[in-house]
C-alpha cells in the first residue's frame, strides 16, 4: 500500500520545497521527513536530481540507520528496507546525507496492506537555524579512523552523512528542530572558497545562498527565494570563515577588504534577526577544522562591534587546532557537546 508524500501524517523539517506536495524536493543536507507506520515492511519511492557521480540517501527505521545509493537515472527508484519488523507501531526518517551532490524528490513509502500511518509527536525545546560550510553539512563524517588526519583520497561524498554533523547531534541533544543550511566550500563573499568553482567568476559565497531555497545555480531549479516565514528560529548558529582566505589569501589581508567582509557578516546577521522579528539570538562559531585563528579574531571583533546581548561568541576548545581533514562523528560530536553546554547555560534549558 503505497502512502503519498502530500499525506499529513508526514512531519518536514528543512529548506524542502513544496511546491509540487507529492513530491517535495529536498534540498539541504539533513533535511528530512517522518511518520510512524504499522506493519511487517516498509520501502521508500525516490527520484534522484543528480549533480555529481556519486549520491545516497538515510533512512532510519526505529533508530536503525540505513543508506541507500542513488543511481543517475532520472526514474522513480524503490528501496525495500531490509529488516523484517515486529508488531506495533515503527517510526520512519528519510533524511538528506548530503548537500549540493544531488537533490531528490520524495516520492512516498510502501507499506503492507491494511497498515496505518500516523504523524510523529512533535514537542520541540528550541528551534534552530544553521547556516555553515562542509562541517557543518557534515560532510566526510563516516571517514573512520581518520580522526585528525586529512581526508581519504577520491571520497567523492561516500562518507558524507548529516546525520552525524554537530547540527543534527546537537539538535537531537538539545530537543531542538534544525534547519541545517549549510553547504562544502562556502565562503562569506562570492567569487570566494570553494563552492561553485574552480572558475573564480562563479563562485558563490553566503551573502548570495543565505536567503535561498534552491541555492545550487546549476541544478534544473536554479536559485529561488526561501520564504522566511516558513520557519522562526529562536537562535541562529552562524559558521562561516574558514573558506574565506580562499582563492586568494593575500587579497584577505588587506584592512579595508576585511572591514567590508565584517560589515557584510554584519548585515546579513542584522537582515536575518529582522526577518526573524528581532527575537532570535545569534551564536557566532568557528569549527575544530583547522584554520587560518585570525578569521576567529575577525568574530571576536565583530561580536564585540555588534554590542547585543543576544549576539554571542563561542570558541570551541580545539577551536581550529583538531584536524586537517574534516572533522569525523567523534569529533562533530565533540563540538556538539560543547555547543549543549554553552547553549544549556546561555538560555536557561535544563
Amino acid at each position: 500500500m503505497r502512502i503519498t508524500p502530500d499525506n499529513s501524517t508526514f512531519f518536514y523539517t528543512g529548506r524542502i520545497e513544496l511546491e509540487n506536495a507529492e513530491e517535495p524536493l529536498f534540498i539541504y543536507a539533513g533535511s528530512m521527513a517522518e511518520t510512524k507506520f504499522t506493519g511487517a515492511s516498509v520501502g521508500i519511492y525516490i527520484k534522484n536530481l543528480s549533480m555529481s557521480v556519486y549520491s545516497a540517501i538515510g533512512v532510519l527505521v526505529d533508530n536503525v540507520q540505513y543508506k541507500f545509493e542513488l543511481s543517475q537515472s532520472r526514474e522513480e527508484q524503490f528501496f525495500q528496507i531490509p529488516a523484517q519488523l515486529g508488531e506495533g507501531e515503527h517510526t520512519l526518517i528519510i533524511f538528506k546525507r548530503q548537500a549540493a551532490a544531488h537533490y531528490f524528490a520524495f516520492c512516498g513509502i510502501e507499506i503492507d496492506d491494511g497498515a496505518k500511518v500516523t504523524p510523529p509527536q512533535k514537542n520541540y525545546s528550541l528551534k534552530i537555524d544553521v547556516y555553515g560550510d562542509s562541517v557543518s553539512a557534515g560532510e566526510v563524517t563516516e571517514a573512520f579512523n581518520y580522526e585528525a588526519c586529512t581526508d581519504p583520497e577520491n571520497h567523492n561524498g561516500i562518507y558524507d552523512n548529516s546525520w552525524f554533523s554537530y547540527p543534527l547531534i546537537l539538535g537531537r541533544r538539545l530537543n531542538a528542530q534544525i534547519y541545517d543550511n549549510s553547504q562544502g566550500g562556502l565562503a562569506l563573499f562570492d567569487k570566494t572558497g570553494y563552492f561553485c568553482g574552480p572558475d573564480r567568476e562563479t563562485l558563490l559565497g553566503l551573502e548570495t545562498t543565505y536567503d535561498k531555497l534552491s541555492y545550487v545555480p546549476y541544478s534544473e531549479k536554479g536559485m529561488t527565494k526561501w520564504d522566511f516565514s516558513r520557519f522562526t528560529p529562536d537562535l541562529v548558529i552562524f559558521a562561516v570563515g574558514q573558506n574565506d582566505p580562499a582563492p586568494n589569501e593575500e587579497e584577505t589581508k588587506d584592512p579595508q577588504y576585511i572591514k567590508r567582509w565584517k560589515d557584510k557578516y554584519k548585515e546579513i546577521i542584522t537582515d536575518l534577526r529582522q526577518k526573524y522579528g528581532n527575537n532570535a539570538k545569534v551564536l557566532l562559531i568557528l569549527t575544530v577544522l583547522m584554520h587560518d585563528p585570525r578569521w576567529d579574531s575577525y568574530l571576536d571583533e565583530i561580536a564585540a562591534e555588534l554590542n547585543d546581548p543576544d549576539i554571542r561568541r563561542y570558541r570551541f576548545t580545539r577551536c581550529g587546532a583538531a584536524t586537517p581533514g574534516h572533522p569525523r562523528l567523534t569529533e562533530q560530536t565533540e563540538m556538539a557537546l560543547e555547543l549543549e553546554s554553552y547553549i544549556r547555560n546561555w538560555l536557561n534549558i535544563c
